[in-house]
């Protein structure tokens, strides 16, 4: 992985994102660029890869699992892209269907861990990945969000080894990666 994004980088992802209707675009943009997900990691660790796709079994595949190596060993995270049209809540601050969703195969990916690890760790060579590993879902944009929304929005970012992000957000940590990077 690069080690950190271009501002233009990001602003290359800021117009994808403006422009797309589905996450298809965004997929393409940050499997080419994966710096760009460094912003999701806890800690930005100059040991850093990106994995796009990958598969777990034949049935399951995240958008992406990103690992990074420190002095605690292998972090992992697996990122959950959805639409930047679709909103993480509905009017009433209820999760919509699409985060439920995504909660859905997160849980998926998780269960298939569980039941695999000896195989992941082994055979993909996912070192010390386990099944109750941080899951980042990227959703929506902020500016849909009114108040109430926004307060059920942050405490869904609070579970379960889960965060909901929307694509502002994603955005903003970019930016804040660059800054960091000295750039």
């Amino acid at each position: 992985m690069q080690t950190f994004p271009t501002a233009q980088d990001v602003q290359h992802l800021a117009e994808v994102v403006t422009d797309a209707r589905d996450e298809a675009p965004i997929q393409r943009v940050l499997a080419a660029t994966p710096s760009l997900l460094r912003g999701v990691l806890p800690v930005a660790s100059p040991h850093c890869w990106c994995f796009d796709r990958p598969r777990f079994g034949s049935e399951f595949i995240p958008d992406f699992l990103l690992t990074q190596q420190n002095s605690a060993g292998f972090e992992w995270v697996m990122v959950e892209l959805e639409s930047p049209t679709h909103s993480a809540l509905t009017a009433s601050g209820r999760m919509s269907a699409k985060l439920t969703e995504a909660i859905g195969q997160i849980n998926d990916w998780r269960t298939w861990l569980r039941e695999n690890i000896a195989y992941a760790q082994r055979e993909l060579e996912f070192s010390r990945i386990h099944a109750e590993i941080p899951a980042v879902v990227v959703i929506g944009r902020r500016v849909a969000m009114d108040r109430r929304q926004t307060d059920r929005y942050r405490e869904l970012s609070m579970r379960d080894h889960l965060s909901v992000m929307t694509y502002d957000r994603l955005i903003a940590a970019a930016k804040a990666v660059v800054v960091r990077g000295g750039r």
